[in-house]
């Protein structure tokens, strides 16, 4: 599918009839946080999500594999990749064309029509191709970060005039594209089981849980998972914990035992070994290493 903005007029739809609409701010976005993505091969970010922050990501070199909400996309330079709020997704790295990215997050968002902190409607593909605006993308999203960065005077002011510009601009572009709707497709078995472990990851769940709660034998429910996701169900809870944590290490300030318990585990040296073993780096390095990239004001 060439994903253009220079295709025929879209097939209505009651979501294509809101982006025919002009773009209303209820709530003006405010930036939480800016920051890069560059040139390492083994980069990655396990599965996670932003309850109180929807998030961009424009790929300016380089190529990556995106989950998002169980969906693979191949992305690369040139691309947008949009996370509403609460959309769970991950994010690698290709080692033999490393990612290079600029990336935002943003709150307070409100659109007329609109979910809160919802970017896009969630029946559209959460990534956008490369276009003719791409390179006035990257530009905006360069400059949010020199701001956010700067911290000159009123830079706040200033972010939240450019924010506001780019969420106009890729609302846009999806009005001269086409929008292919998930809604309504049957839900999997190996979805299920994915739902499942996303809503309960916090808790102390074994696969014996997931088999009783879901009425499946678990080793049919291992085979079914593995099949389909390509990775075994304990696997993906080990990996959707970390995710989670590497995002509450970046994002706040709470202390390692607190995420760990946070993330579903107890106890807090178990989970810094386990933290270094997926990652290799321990918790608090992880914390000084990515930390520092990112800008943050309120």
């Amino acid at each position: 599918m060439n994903n253009t903005i220079d295709e025929e007029p879209m097939n209505l739809s009651l979501e294509q009839e809101y982006l025919n609409k002009p773009l209303k701010f209820q709530k003006p976005p405010v930036l939480v946080y800016a920051g890069q993505v560059g040139g390492n091969p083994d980069w990655n970010f396990p599965s996670h999500k932003h309850d109180d922050v929807s998030e961009i990501v424009y790929i300016s070199k380089g190529e990556g594999t995106f989950i998002i909400n169980n969906v693979t996309y191949t992305a690369k330079e040139g691309d947008i990749l949009i996370y509403n709020s609460g959309v769970i997704h991950e994010e690698y790295s290709n080692p033999k064309n490393p990612l290079n990215t600029y990336f935002c997050g943003v709150s307070n968002l409100l659109i007329d029509g609109m979910k809160e902190l919802w970017i896009v409607p969630s029946n559209i593909e959460p990534i956008i191709r490369k276009n003719k605006y791409s390179n006035r993308i990257e530009s905006y999203l360069a400059d949010i970060f020199e701001e956010s960065s700067l911290q000159a005077a009123e830079f706040d002011i200033i972010c939240q005039g450019l924010i506001s510009s780019l969420i106009a601009l890729i609302h846009r572009i999806l009005k001269f594209q086409r929008i292919r709707s998930n809604l309504g497709e049957p839900r999997t078995l190996a979805s299920r089981i994915k739902e499942y472990i996303d809503k309960n990851y916090k808790k102390n769940i074994t696969l014996n849980d997931i088999a009783d709660d879901l009425y499946i034998n678990k080793y049919y429910l291992s085979h079914i998972f593995k099949e389909e996701m390509k990775n075994s169900p304990i696997n993906y809870l080990i990996n959707r914990r970390i995710g989670e944590a590497k995002s509450l290490l970046v994002a706040t300030d709470l202390k390692v035992w607190e995420i760990a318990r946070i993330v579903g585990y107890e106890n807090s040296n178990y989970f810094t070994l386990l933290f270094k073993k997926m990652t290799g780096e321990s918790p608090r390095q992880f914390k000084l290493n990515h930390k520092k990239k990112l800008f943050y004001h309120k």
